[in-house]
């Protein structure tokens, strides 16, 4: 019985046992390539998104020592400017430009302080507004 058994089975050949096994290689590889390649993309992409910020960094960077530049080199201007301002406003600059340009002289007479009633300068304003009307 055991012949039997042995007859109606087919003896498996040794070149289909290497099909089959090399079917199951490929099988078993295509998920492993598959796998390695999604990895791969992965690790590229964050490189990539890596790279992106470093030179975004690096771009910022420039902007701010650039913008700090023209900073420093305004505040030194403005501080000239305001240097010249105090300069050109002087009252001795002014009193001096005014007698030499414009003829102005100073009064030799003193300075005189004049009272004056409030109510007699009020009456002589109705007095000009009442004339003004006429």
């Amino acid at each position: 019985m055991s012949k039997d058994l042995d007859r109606h089975q087919p003896i498996p050949e040794p070149e289909k046992q290497e099909e089959g096994e090399q079917k199951r290689r490929k099988k078993s590889s295509v998920p492993r390539v598959s796998n390695f390649i999604m990895i791969l993309a992965g690790i590229v992409g964050v490189l990539l998104l890596i790279v992106n910020d470093s030179v975004t960094v690096d771009r910022f960077v420039s902007e701010i020592s650039s913008l700090d530049s023209t900073y420093s080199d305004l505040k030194i201007e403005n501080d000239s400017l305001q240097a010249e301002l105090t300069r050109l406003s002087s009252a001795e600059r002014i009193t001096r430009i005014a007698s030499e340009r414009l003829g102005f002289v100073y009064s030799s007479q003193a300075l005189e302080q004049i009272q004056v009633d409030k109510s007699k300068l009020e009456q002589a304003e109705k007095e000009d507004a009442r004339d003004s009307t006429k």
